[in-house]
């Protein structure tokens, strides 16, 4: 049996009730129909349990001695399926192994018959008020997974546009690059073609930072170790005549470097280790140029690019150097806000120390 009530006078709340008794039925419902927004009825255990399956009620109120399935085999069977299921049993015997049997089963509550009014009402009340805390949290539950997926969904499509920024600006540069390497081909003049291959080597080292971006997991950070060999490689190939003469010694750490610091400490390199290739080891049968990159302490770093060449003069003083490629090392390192330091006392070497923020 069921009916709804004016929701003004009830707590929007399902209580199946379960007695075999038909007077006490009749009694429990003129107290408790005006009280909930359904009430449900059934007189024994197994009509019980195919109401709770039809209608799943927040609260399920039940004797326990009832002939066909009494309410501990109801009771049992519920929480079999349902272990949160809500369930206060009542009994007109104080039998031990029924209370037992009920706390180990989960109930939510155990009253001895007859229970009074009040305390039945006041039950509802408790019952009321849980339910409608559980619904709340299920309600803010649901809006924090909905706000969850669209922050993902968000994320996810903010990752998509920053690759394909960081795909197409690679792409923009190596097509620039192209034109640059076409241009040099239609020139005869040495030195020009060699500066338009020093713009075609800058604008490789930004380009390679955008290519790193687009392959890491991560769209802010750029492998800095990986970066370095793959930076020099390219170097080491524009000066093919001197490539199998030139050895490369790394000692560089894992680290993840910013775009913001990558792109000028890779400009750097870039230059001081064209200038070695171009100048060093001209009176030289071979050589070696070292490429260091290390962390010396909590995002502070210290980047060190030296060969065994013929050196430069000891007065040298790079911030009054008027070449290109030192001038745009002297900016650079301002840039990042670094320390820029040199020693020839063998061969030459440049150290860098800066942090990142």
């Amino acid at each position: 049996m069921s009916k709804s009530i004016t929701p003004a006078k009830r707590h929007n709340l399902s209580v199946l009730f379960v007695d075999d008794n038909e007077n006490i039925r009749q009694l429990y419902q003129r107290l408790l129909e005006k009280h909930v927004a359904h009430f449900y009825i059934a007189k024994n255990g197994n009509h019980g349990l195919e109401l709770y399956h039809k209608h799943k009620p927040d609260l399920v109120i039940t004797d326990i001695n009832m002939p066909v399935m009494d309410g501990i085999e109801m009771v049992r069977e519920i929480k079999s399926k349902f272990p949160g299921a809500k369930i206060v049993v009542m009994s007109a015997y104080s039998v031990k192994e029924n209370f037992i049997e009920s706390i180990n089963l989960g109930v939510d509550g155990y009253l001895m018959k007859p229970v009074e009014a009040k305390k039945l009402l006041s039950l509802i009340d408790e019952f009321a008020g849980i339910t409608l805390m559980k619904w709340e949290l299920e309600r803010k539950e649901e809006k924090r997974r909905i706000a969850e997926e669209y922050l993902k969904k968000s994320l996810a499509e903010k990752d998509i546009l920053l690759r394909e920024v960081h795909h197409r600006v690679k792409n923009n540069m190596q097509i620039i690059s192209s034109i640059l390497r076409m241009q040099s081909r239609s020139i005869e003049d040495e030195k020009l073609k060699m500066v338009l291959q020093e713009s075609q080597n800058r604008i490789h080292s930004m380009a390679l930072i955008h290519e790193n971006l687009y392959s890491n997991e991560g769209l802010a950070d750029v492998k800095f170790d990986n970066y370095i060999q793959s930076l020099v490689g390219n170097i080491a190939r524009t000066y093919n005549s001197k490539q199998f003469r030139v050895k490369f010694d790394y000692d560089t750490e894992s680290a993840n470097l910013p775009m913001d610091i990558a792109i000028p400490c890779g400009l750097v390199i870039n230059e001081l280790v064209s200038n070695s290739m171009k100048y060093a080891f001209n009176e030289l049968e071979e050589g070696v140029i070292s490429i260091s990159f290390k962390t010396t302490s909590e995002n502070n770093y210290s980047l060190i690019v030296a060969d065994n060449g013929i050196g430069i003069q000891k007065d040298f003083d790079i911030s009054k150097i008027k070449s290109l490629g030192m001038k745009i090392i002297y900016k650079l390192v301002q840039q990042i806000e670094g320390e820029l330091s040199s020693d020839f006392s063998n061969g030459t070497k440049f150290s860098i120390n800066f942090k990142t923020k």
